[in-house]
């Protein structure tokens, strides 16, 4: 029988070095702000219930976390043993374990908290907490172990000899707690010595106390513990989350031309295949299709391209871009538009609520804004749909195998039917028929296509 869970996430922290308006749980790294990761850490584990405790800036965070835990208010900022203790009269009936790690903890994996917790279960501990051996352990808590090599306790840095600041092993902020050994615990917890908190370390001599081991889980990996208190961490922590994502990429059997400075967030997914170039940056809910090229400079956010498109230097925007398109270089697609099969978009050409069809083609230093195009039109270069009168915009229609000359400007809202011809540089103010071609300003029909 599953032993039942409760997690306990801590958010209640200040951290005036970030020096930013936003509180710090909510600062982006990889494209999610920070405490999502550890949101994703306690719901691989399936809790009863998540708490999250709020402090600075508290609305902001709970507004945040409202439909993922609950918020528990710490009035008082009396450190991370009062953040917990916080939590408590919640618990008084739990009977089970209790999972606490920090809301900034945003490298530790789900998958190194589902080991810790199966180690703690394995050692039917009291308390497990997550360790890490790293080169230069200055400002984390140090882990002091016994003869036996047992934790005994462990000290924060302002709190360290000369002698146990040389220990490397660290506190990774991770722990599980059998539930009446942690409320125990804090019921007995003591101000810091010269300080005006109480420590969540310090519940460790609190279970020893208590006749309870305390058993520690070393990472291999001490990159999953490192700590977010400046926007130089902030910075590492977002270069070491985008390679973590780039490696399970190229395990799926997708290129990249440069792994430092190309840009893939979370929720993106890439095909087999498919070749990333520098200067790239994959953003939202991506797909990408089997055997695409993404040349370099190009931003694609929350699109879908299907297989075998090709991207030059281009900006995707919120749209979708079916088999064998091309767009660019310096194109730029937003606003939902749709493409369907093998459409190709030229150089400087920018579409907005597009929806073309297979096998047409839009020529480059066009605009085609709020528009429908049929299968096969020919969009000749500069031609412009001018779809806003200047207080409301309109839709254009175009039909099937149209021809649209260079430097013609389309006034919405207008139809131009199948096979029609409007001339180069010709204003089309009103419908044309199908099979019409029409020329001039204003453009007017010559003669009807055989």
């Amino acid at each position: 029988m599953a032993v039942p869970l409760v997690a306990i996430i801590l958010a209640a922290g200040e951290s005036t070095r970030m020096n930013s308006k936003k509180p710090k749980v909510l600062l982006p790294v990889a494209g999610q702000p920070m405490i999502d990761y550890a949101l994703q850490n306690v719901r691989a584990l399936a809790p009863s219930k998540i708490f999250v405790v709020v402090g600075a800036k508290s609305e902001e965070v709970s507004t945040h976390v409202k439909d993922k835990a609950t918020p528990i208010f710490q009035k008082k900022r009396l450190g991370t043993g009062h953040a917990v203790q916080q939590v408590l009269p919640f618990l008084k009936k739990f009977k089970g374990n209790v999972l606490i790690l920090y809301a900034d903890a945003c490298l530790v994996r789900p998958q190194t908290v589902l080991a810790l917790r199966q180690f703690h279960l394995l050692q039917n501990a009291a308390a497990t907490l997550l360790t890490a051996r790293v080169e230069s352990p200055f400002g984390y808590g140090r882990i002091i172990r016994g003869e036996g090599g047992e934790v005994i306790k462990i000290v924060e840095e302002n709190q360290a000899t000369e002698g146990e600041k040389k220990i490397n092993e660290i506190n990774a902020g991770v722990y599980f707690f059998r539930a009446s050994v942690l409320a125990q615990s804090l019921k007995t917890l003591r101000l810091a010595n010269g300080k005006k908190e109480f420590y969540l370390t310090d519940t460790i001599p609190q279970v020893l106390s208590q006749g309870e081991r305390v058993h520690a889980l070393m990472v291999p990996d001490r990159t999953e513990v490192l700590g977010i208190n400046n926007r130089h961490q902030l910075t590492q922590a977002h270069r070491l989350w985008n390679l973590r994502r780039i490696e399970d990429h190229l395990l799926n059997g997708v290129t990249f031309h440069d792994l430092k400075s190309v840009e893939v967030d979370g929720k993106v997914v890439i095909g087999r295949d498919t070749v990333i170039e520098a200067n790239v940056h994959l953003s939202g809910e991506t797909v990408i299709g089997e055997d695409c090229r993404v040349e370099s400079g190009s931003v694609i956010r929350s699109s879908k391209l299907g297989r075998g498109v090709v991207v030059r230097s281009s900006r995707i925007m919120d749209s979708q871009l079916g088999d064998g398109c091309d767009a660019g270089p310096f194109a730029h697609i937003r606003g939902g538009s749709v493409l369907d099969k093998n459409v190709h978009v030229g150089t400087n050409t920018e579409l907005k609520n597009a929806k073309i069809a297979s096998g047409s083609k839009v020529g480059h230093f066009s605009y085609v804004g709020d528009a429908k195009l049929g299968k096969d039109v020919n969009v000749g270069a500069g031609c412009v749909f001018a779809n806003y009168d200047g207080r409301n915009k309109h839709e254009t229609l175009v039909g099937d195998k149209a021809f649209l000359g260079s430097n013609s400007t389309l006034v919405a809202p207008v139809k131009i039917g199948a096979k029609a011809v409007v001339g180069a540089g010709a204003v089309v103010t009103k419908d044309v028929p199908a099979g019409t071609t029409v020329v001039g300003v204003p453009a007017k029909p010559v003669k009807k296509r055989k």
